[in-house]
């Protein structure tokens, strides 16, 4: 695989673009250009101009921020596949925390100044990254909502009984969602770990209620979830 096809695929494979024409697509990936670090090296600082938008092609990397009492804090950890800095490459306002390789990273960067223009000559574009940034939006809103009253395991199961209405498609008496996410994607969706996404999912896979097929999640018993999200808001009005 050439370079160019590594970052298309890299963009494409996202859910950012994703549902990006395909020639806008290498359009973007045509504006990419490869940077690496070394383990420990700092890609950028808090309080830095957010300049840009960053693609793991390898390595990882974190994203962490200082404590008041001096302590670091970790925030995310960016693996292959991953991208990152949306906000910083359309509102161009400082870096939030600090992005720290933990071992030897090979990035795509994609300029704001580059990108800009670019969004000004694709109108679906420009629409699509607003309805993904309504829909990060909506998301929050439902984040903070179902925090005050559902427990972890009745979110899970209303994010997947979502997912599946927005994106899933019945297959033998089972609700595949036709959406590719990956565990750290259902934990930024609800503000938690994948470990703990993980263990949850196979919990719900040995009962039965859920199985996973080519890195997507297939619903067979939509009413088991629906008990757990039914009884949790059960015992909050109770």
């Amino acid at each position: 695989m050439n370079n160019k096809e590594k970052k298309r695929k890299l963009l494409k494979d996202h859910y950012l673009f994703s549902d990006v024409d395909a020639a806008v697509v290498d359009r973007v990936a045509d504006l990419g250009v490869t940077r690496s670090l070394s383990p420990g090296e700092y890609l950028f600082f808090k309080g830095d101009e957010g300049d840009a938008l960053y693609g793991m092609f390898s390595g990882k990397l974190c994203i962490v921020t200082g404590s008041v009492a001096g302590r670091e804090v970790i925030l995310n950890v960016m693996e292959e596949g991953d991208i990152f800095g949306e906000i910083a490459l359309l509102d161009g306002l400082p870096r939030t925390a600090d992005a720290r390789a933990l071992e030897a990273c090979e990035l795509l960067m994609i300029r704001r100044r580059d990108f800009l223009p670019l969004l000004s000559r694709e109108p679906n574009l420009s629409l699509h990254l607003i309805e993904l940034l309504c829909e990060r939006i909506r998301w929050n809103c439902n984040l903070i909502e179902d925090s005050a009253f559902l427990d972890f395991k009745a979110r899970l199961a209303k994010r997947l009984l979502g997912l599946g209405t927005a994106y899933g498609f019945w297959e033998d008496n089972s609700l595949r969602i036709g959406l590719k996410l990956s565990q750290k994607d259902l934990g930024h969706m609800l503000g938690t770990t994948r470990e703990s996404i993980n263990r949850q999912l196979k919990e719900w896979v040995r009962k039965g209620w859920i199985a996973h097929d080519r890195g997507r999640i297939v619903i067979h018993d939509l009413k088991a979830l629906q008990r757990l999200v039914d009884d949790a808001l059960n015992s909050q009005a109770a």
